[in-house]
């Protein structure tokens, strides 16, 4: 009896070794807003600029190759990518990047790009409980993502409502992004503890993926709170950026100069999923404040987002109607001694705006959203009414810093000509299951364009759409 106990015990404590599998192969496809000629351009944008070329489609393919060991006080995992990307437009920038593809091309000034990366390589060692991790590495780290909720359909909502909206991985880049550093996590049965100091990697749309960026460190601190149908989150982050290239993103006129700003952010968010007579009730609540320094000059700025939504879980297809507000703070006088533009620091943009075509930076965004799940497939319908916040400030996109050189910031600005109408987006995004292991994606967005696009463009659509086959094992 004895020498079977001590088996048992020797097989349980054997580490256990998971293997992933994965390829994503993505088609896309932009018709940006078409650039006014110079002779109208000039007078009123202010730009020498070449004009670009806004139609195009390119290629691109991410594979990751995955392992991880998982034993009772320690944890190894670690992760190879390979990308590689074709047909990238040459002459699709000017006034700013039109469209993704032009990143990507700005990133490496040829039709191509590739990469074998180290995506992933972390120790992670756990107390003897299980409740206290410390994880030492290369690895991912989404804000608002720290504890894992209980409920699949809440931690569901969790991942594309609150998710990554001041620190995340950018996804939707093929390069992605990742972050070198130590992260400390503490759960007991009521609350979730997590701390965490990074130094982000190269990548999304930089090939060069496998270096981190030294000028650019990142703190995060966040007790997250339980309930059955609920989650509460209290957090702060840091950002300090000393990238040496000259890069200067705001709406004062200054001559461009080496990077320079620490900003602290602190916020709160909630979410919750309730059951009702009629299905289930949502409700989003996410706010956060900022001070710090900005190129020299003091810098506050806000944000708050608040969405609610009911899904009927017993009819077909489980319709799930949302809606929601978003307001960041943009900088209402360029010529004053404080900035007042909210800053995204290093985010995941796309969750919130699937067209990129704006970041949650001088935006006011009213939108809707329709969700079905019928049994063969999942869709998503959503309508953006987008507008700046401050008339005197940029129309500003991007995914935060994706590059220790070079003078893209990892954030572009437009100025406004003065106005705020941005443009109405709808979009749809579908995804196709064709086995446990194999799905199809798509997604097509169309946008007309407001006062400020037609302060830089001519034609008043732009369109968008890709097509993705994803096999994960």
């Amino acid at each position: 009896m004895l020498a079977l106990s001590v088996s048992a015990a020797a097989q349980t404590a054997e580490p256990k070794v998971t293997g992933t599998i994965s390829n994503v192969t993505r088609v896309e496809s932009w018709s940006y807003f078409q650039p006014a000629p110079p002779s109208e351009t000039q007078p009123r944008a202010q730009t020498q600029g070449p004009i670009g070329d806004p139609t195009y489609t390119f290629i691109g393919d991410r594979a990751e190759l995955g392992v991880r060991v998982a034993g009772a006080r320690l944890d190894v995992i670690g992760a190879f990518n390979y990308v590689r990307l074709e047909n990238l437009p040459t002459q699709a920038i000017g006034p700013g990047a039109l469209g993704t593809g032009a990143l990507y091309f700005a990133a490496t000034g040829v039709r191509y790009s590739y990469q074998l990366y180290l995506g992933e390589l972390a120790l992670r060692i756990k107390s003897r409980d299980g409740r206290t991790s410390l994880l030492v590495g290369r690895q991912p780290f989404s804000s608002g993502g720290e504890f894992v909720a209980r409920s699949a359909p809440l931690e569901a909502l969790k991942r594309s409502r609150l998710h990554s909206r001041l620190i995340g991985n950018f996804e939707f880049a093929l390069y992605q992004r990742r972050f070198d550093g130590i992260r400390f996590d503490h759960d007991r049965p009521a609350w979730h503890a997590t701390a965490g100091v990074f130094v982000p990697t190269q990548g999304g749309f930089e090939e060069s993926a496998n270096l981190s960026m030294p000028g650019v460190q990142v703190a995060t601190s966040s007790a997250t709170f339980k309930r059955p149908a609920s989650e509460y989150q209290v957090f702060g982050a840091l950002y300090r950026d000393r990238r040496p290239d000259k890069a200067v993103v705001q709406n004062a006129i200054t001559l461009e100069r080496p990077v320079d700003i620490t900003v602290v952010t602190g916020g709160a968010s909630y979410v919750s999923l309730s059951p009702v007579r009629t299905g289930e009730v949502d409700a989003v609540a996410w706010v956060a404040a900022q001070a710090g320094d900005w190129y020299g000059r003091p810098h506050r700025a806000a944000s708050v987002a608040l969405e609610g939504g009911h899904r009927w879980t017993a009819a077909p297809m489980k319709p799930w109607l949302r809606a929601g507000y978003l307001w960041a703070s943009g900088d209402g006088d360029g010529g004053d001694s404080r900035h007042g533009t909210f800053f995204q620091m290093i985010p995941t943009a796309r969750k919130y705006t699937l067209s990129t075509v704006a970041s949650q930076m001088n935006l006011r965004d009213l939108f809707a959203q329709l969700s079905i799940e019928p049994a063969q497939f999942r869709a998503r319908i959503e309508l953006h009414a987008l507008h700046l916040a401050a008339a005197t400030d940029h129309w500003y996109a991007g995914s935060g810093a994706t590059s220790s050189s070079g003078r893209y910031f990892g954030f572009s600005g437009r100025a406004s000509g003065g106005k705020t109408g941005l443009g109405t987006v709808v979009e749809a995004a579908v995804d196709i299951p064709i086995r446990t292991y194999w799905s199809i994606n798509g997604y097509v967005a169309t946008m007309s364009a407001g006062d400020v696009v037609q302060h830089w463009f001519t034609n008043k659509r732009l369109r968008f759409w890709l097509v993705e086959n994803v096999v994960r094992f």
